[in-house]
């Protein structure tokens, strides 16, 4: 029998994978709020490196806009959702996770660089949109029931966000919010196979795949030693186990005694019952 040794941090539960898929939403939201930081600090408005439209020096504008912000206010309106919206692809899609980012990320930019007023635009609203937009049509595509459950709640909770697709307020972008809801809303209909493929593997990939580990059958911190799985990914339990010079080995089995060599007892022969007496109408027995 094939054995694979894990060590306790490698069978973990769907909360710490939840934990994970926070990091790169935490890291994006986290180089914003140093930029505000060192705004602040430094009584400097970085906003000269945001992005103006169509003008062809500030093309590269387009890494660095979404990172800076006008003031607090501006900057977690769009950093609570950009945390939201980003866990939720990575938990649902985890496979095209860093292509769709970078893919929104880079496109809602460019086209708002050719499509917005003329002017700075800075703040990573328009990301906001695309990964919005992406969350909806990949849902409403019917990727799966689970994205359709999702998709008609964040079309619930965030439906007063269309208004920033209108021209309600002059400094306010509507053309990036807008360009941003396309540039999701294509990542999605482009990738929609992969999206179909990652959302079946993740709800029926079966248990004993080789990058999932079953929950210990047994109270494993009450074990100090690793836990040992056999060739199907299954955790045996460490009473079935003796260890030689570091290695695990199956205990050996009790051999069982082949029927023909058990021993069987003498059993006297029952001697034919014999009518012992008469009594209503029919006779009775007794056995010794």
């Amino acid at each position: 029998m094939n054995f694979t040794t894990s060590t306790k941090s490698d069978i973990q539960p769907p909360k710490k994978r939840f934990i994970f898929s926070l990091l790169p939403a935490l890291f994006f939201g986290g180089l914003m709020i140093l930029v505000k930081l060192f705004e602040v600090g430094s009584h400097l408005s970085l906003a000269t490196y945001g992005l103006k439209p169509r003008v062809p020096v500030r093309l590269l504008s387009i890494f660095s806009f979404p990172f800076l912000h006008a003031d607090w206010l501006h900057l977690f309106s769009n950093l609570l959702p950009f945390i939201f919206f980003s866990t939720l692809i990575f938990n649902m899609f985890p496979k095209i996770y860093w292509k769709s980012m970078l893919f929104t990320f880079t496109l809602s930019g460019f086209w708002t660089w050719c499509f917005a007023r003329s002017g700075t635009v800075i703040g990573a609203s328009g990301w906001v949109y695309a990964l919005l937009g992406f969350l909806l049509v990949a849902g409403f595509s019917k990727v799966s029931q689970k994205t359709m459950v999702v998709a008609g709640g964040l079309a619930f909770l965030y439906g007063g966000m269309v208004a920033g697709l209108v021209p309600y307020k002059p400094n306010i972008s509507w053309e990036g919010h807008l360009m941003g809801l396309f540039a999701g809303a294509l990542a999605a209909v482009y990738w929609r196979k992969e999206l179909k493929e990652s959302e079946t593997e993740s709800s029926f990939k079966p248990k004993t795949d080789n990058y999932v580990h079953k929950e210990p059958p047994y109270p494993y911190w009450m074990y100090n030693g690793p836990h040992v799985l056999d060739a199907q990914r299954n955790v045996i339990h460490p009473d079935d186990l003796i260890w030689e010079n570091g290695r695990p080995y199956i205990k050996p089995q009790e051999e069982a005694i082949p029927e023909n060599q058990q021993e069987t007892e003498s059993i006297p022969p029952i001697e034919n019952p014999k009518p012992k007496g008469f009594n209503n109408g029919g006779w009775y027995i007794s056995v010794s």
